[in-house]
C-alpha cells in the first residue's frame, strides 16, 4: 500500500470531526488539510516548498489525498498552525486505535531534546549529555515503544510536572521513569490509573550521595523510549522542525510525526509483526 493510501485510510472524516459550512470559498477542507500535513511527514518532505513540488509532480498522489488542486506554499504553511490543535486531536484517536489492536501493558515516559539554536521561542534545557537550546518531546510510549501520548515545550521545562498529563486516561500495569520523575505527585498519578510506578529514586531529592539502583524492570525496559526518541528523530522528523520559527509549528509538525509513526505500526502490528525494527522498515 502506497504512502498516500495509507493516509488516505487513517486520516478520514471518523478521525477528524467536520467543520460547520461557511459561505463563500469552501477552500479544502480539514480532512483533506491534515492528509496533505501527515503525508509530509510520512514521506520526510522537508519543508512546505518540497511538499508542493511532490504534490505537483505527483498528480496521482494529490488526487488520492482528495485534493482537487494543489495548494500553495504560503496555504500550507498557515495549515501547521491553524490545526495544531486538530492534529494533536488526530494523534490521540489514533493512539486509541492502536491500543484496540495491542492493549498497553506497559508504559515508559521521557523526554528527548529538539535542538534548535535560533528560534527565538526556544530555551535551554540539559540532558545527561549537557545543556541545550531548543524544544522538549515529552512521550508516553507502550511496551513496544509506539507512542501514546505526547507534549512538544521549550527546552527550559522539567520533565516531572508532565507525567501525570501523559499518562492520565491510559490504561496499563506498569509505568516506568527514570530519576527525573521522582516525585510523590507522580507516583500518587500512576496509581491513580491502577497501575505500579516503577520511577528511579532521585537521590539528591533523598539527600543521598550514593546513586540509587533502579529496578530490574526499569534497566531491561528503558531502551525501548531511548529507541523511539532515536527514531522519531532520525528516521520520522528529520530535523524538519529546524526551519520553521515558533512553538506552534514546530508542534504541528511532531503530532504529524507521531500520527505517520502510529499509523504504520497498526500497519505492522495487524501483520502480526512486534518490534519496532519491524515498523521501521515500512518507512519510504
Amino acid at each position: 500500500m502506497e504512502a498516500c493510501e495509507v493516509v488516505r485510510l487513517f486520516v478520514n472524516k471518523a478521525i477528524v470531526p467536520s467543520e460547520p459550512k461557511r459561505p463563500g470559498n469552501p477552500g479544502y477542507g480539514r480532512v483533506k488539510a491534515l492528509r496533505v500535513l501527515v503525508y509530509a511527514r510520512l514521506k520526510g518532505l522537508e519543508n512546505d516548498t518540497r511538499v508542493i513540488e511532490h504534490l505537483k509532480k505527483h498528480r496521482d498522489v494529490s488526487r488520492t489525498l482528495g485534493l482537487c488542486r494543489v495548494p500553495n506554499r504560503t496555504t500550507v504553511g498557515r495549515w501547521w498552525r491553524r490545526y495544531m490543535d486538530l492534529l494533536e486531536k488526530t494523534f490521540l484517536k489514533t493512539a486509541d486505535m492502536l491500543q484496540l489492536i495491542e492493549p498497553t501493558k506497559t508504559v515508559i515516559v521521557d523526554s528527548t531534546p529538539l535542538v534548535d539554536l535560533y528560534d527565538m521561542e526556544a530555551g535551554w534545557g540539559h540532558t545527561g549529555r549537557g545543556k541545550f537550546r531548543g524544544f522538549k518531546l515529552h512521550a508516553a510510549v507502550n511496551q513496544f515503544g509506539l507512542p501514546l501520548r505526547a507534549i512538544v515545550t521549550p527546552g527550559n521545562k522539567y520533565d516531572s510536572p508532565f507525567l501525570p498529563k501523559l499518562i492520565e486516561d491510559l490504561e496499563a500495569d506498569y509505568v516506568l521513569a527514570d530519576a527525573g520523575y521522582c516525585s510523590k505527585r507522580n507516583i500518587e498519578a500512576v496509581k491513580e490509573i491502577g497501575a505500579v510506578p516503577f520511577i528511579a529514586d532521585n537521590p539528591r531529592k533523598k539527600g543521598k550521595s550514593r546513586k540509587i539502583e533502579c529496578s530490574k524492570l526499569l534497566r531491561e525496559r528503558r531502551y525501548v523510549v531511548e529507541q523511539f526518541n532515536g527514531h522519531i528523530k532520525a528516521n520520522v522528523l528529520e530535523g524538519c522542525w529546524v526551519r520553521p520559527k515558533g512553538l506552534v509549528k514546530k508542534a504541528a509538525m511532531v503530532m504529524a510525526g507521531l500520527i505517520c509513526y502510529d499509523v504504520e505500526a497498526m500497519r505492522s502490528l495487524i501483520t502480526a509483526e512486534k518490534s519496532l525494527k519491524s515498523v521501521s522498515k515500512y518507512w519510504a
